[in-house]
């Protein structure tokens, strides 16, 4: 890691607008506050199918930024055995917190590179992020790239910087990692001025590898995706593209990960209370189901707006006799349609540095650590929320909105536990650290910080494809 701090003293040395090779200036690609951004600033793509190929080419490029500075630093030994690293969050535990080199403000008397003081209150000090905030299982387990709640996002303009189709997994664990850690990492705009923004990218990029690495998992295979290309910088400074078919291999790219062989790396689902089939079954049967004549059908929703302010909340989702029968026939596991939870019309003035696990039917009482993990569906970190009230650019204001697939646990709960059809109780429950010792006073005051940025929800719905 050391070299890497080196690189990074480097980069920061040179021309913030003059020299794309420059700290600040990679960083501004993903996003800046500059007020008068340069042309290739502001570039990066979130809430699309783009997401995952645009920061593999800009992780990439970056990379070989870095080594190009440690050779000149170190030599050429030193250049060619280095390789950006990536944290494995997804282990749970003393990895899901920050790796040592990042929190200390010195090293040996000197200025840490690789110190910001701008994260979330206990991460410096080694408090670790929870496991709903870091694991992969439920991104890993979707069968399909493109898709309402599947992996990788929905189909979406090249030149938008932020748009509303998502994948589950650019919100968990890409966008909750980001919230948890906090500070800079916690808003796009200053995300890559934050040395591990770049670590977590390299462990994004290598759960994408993971998934791939799948039975019956397919990249898009659309010329719109596979011929998009996207310009960066190479090492002498000067412009350079990619397209998206080009980067889909890491080994013609130069790498490989150590740890890409279609198993999820954290911690595994809590076991259902009824059989359920592998997850190579799930997928090929969902895989080979025929896709929707048309969009989803609504079937419930609130009425009321939900508020969160760093407490607990929930609220009923109430079904009407006709949806009740809806929704058991497509809980049943032969029926290929799939169920959704929406989380729709979200407000906020910016994102509140809190991550809320969904849960649905959570038992009343203080449930433990297993029954979270059976109800748990997803998360919001609300990650990249103002930008749906500050377009850039010519962008389009939209809503922010979430959406889960939950039809597999209401399969497992029709198949032991108590199951009310006539609502579904969804609950929010704030996510954050788990202090290191001696760290409580950080956790509660991370807790007060988020009930200073309310975010409104402004409906929760039932959805089922038609």
């Amino acid at each position: 890691m050391a070299h890497y701090a080196d690189a990074v003293a480097d980069m920061e040395s040179r021309s913030e607008r003059e020299d794309p090779t420059s700290w600040l200036y990679q960083a501004a690609m993903h996003g800046t506050r500059d007020p008068n951004p340069l042309p290739a600033w502001n570039k990066c793509t979130h809430g699309s199918w783009f997401f995952v190929a645009w920061h593999r080419m800009f992780v990439w490029y970056f990379e070989e930024i870095v080594r190009a500075s440690i050779r000149r630093l170190h030599g050429d030994e030193a250049a060619e055995a280095w390789a950006l690293p990536y944290w494995n969050y997804c282990r749970g535990g003393e990895f899901a917190s920050i790796p040592d080199a990042f929190r200390s403000p010195t090293v040996n008397g000197d200025t840490n590179p690789l110190y910001v003081e701008a994260r979330a209150p206990g991460i410096n000090d080694g408090g670790q992020l929870e496991d709903e905030i870091t694991e992969s299982t439920k991104a890993l387990a979707r069968p399909n790239f493109i898709g309402i709640a599947e992996f990788g996002g929905g189909e979406g303009p090249a030149d938008q910087q932020f748009w509303e189709a998502g994948g589950v997994f650019e919100e968990t664990p890409h966008g909750s990692v980001h919230v948890g850690v906090g500070g800079w990492m916690g808003k796009i705009k200053t995300a890559a001025k934050d040395p591990i923004f770049w670590l977590h990218h390299c462990n994004i990029d290598r759960i994408w590898s993971q998934w791939i690495s799948q039975p019956n998992r397919e990249n898009p295979p659309q010329p719109e995706w596979e011929g998009q290309e996207f310009e960066f910088f190479n090492i002498q400074g000067q412009p350079a593209s990619k397209a998206s078919k080009a980067v889909v291999d890491t080994t013609v790219l130069g790498y490989k990960y150590d740890s890409v062989d279609g198993i999820p790396s954290g911690p595994p689902p809590a076991t259902p209370p009824s059989p359920q089939p592998p997850p190579e079954q799930e997928a090929a049967v969902s895989a080979s189901a025929e896709p929707p004549v048309s969009g989803p059908k609504f079937v419930a929703a609130t009425e009321e707006t939900v508020t969160l302010t760093g407490e607990p909340e929930a609220i009923p989702v109430e079904i009407n006799e006709q949806a009740q029968a809806e929704v058991r026939e497509a809980s049943r596991k032969s029926d290929p349609r799939h169920l959704y939870l929406n989380i729709e019309d979200v407000e906020g003035e910016t994102n509140p540095g809190t991550v809320y696990g969904i849960y649905v039917n959570l038992p009343k009482k203080d449930p433990d650590r297993e029954e979270k993990a059976r109800h748990h569906v997803g998360n919001v970190s609300f990650f990249g929320i103002e930008h749906s009230r500050e377009p850039l650019k010519d962008e389009h204001g939209h809503s922010f909105r979430v959406s889960v697939e939950v039809g597999e646990l209401l399969r497992a709960l029709g198949g032991g536990e108590h199951y009310d059809e006539e609502k579904l109780t969804v609950s929010f429950l704030p996510l954050g650290l788990i202090p290191a010792e001696g760290a409580e006073e950080a956790a509660s005051a991370a807790g007060e910080q988020a009930e200073q940025a309310p975010i409104h929800i402004g409906r929760v719905s039932l959805s089922i494809d038609a």
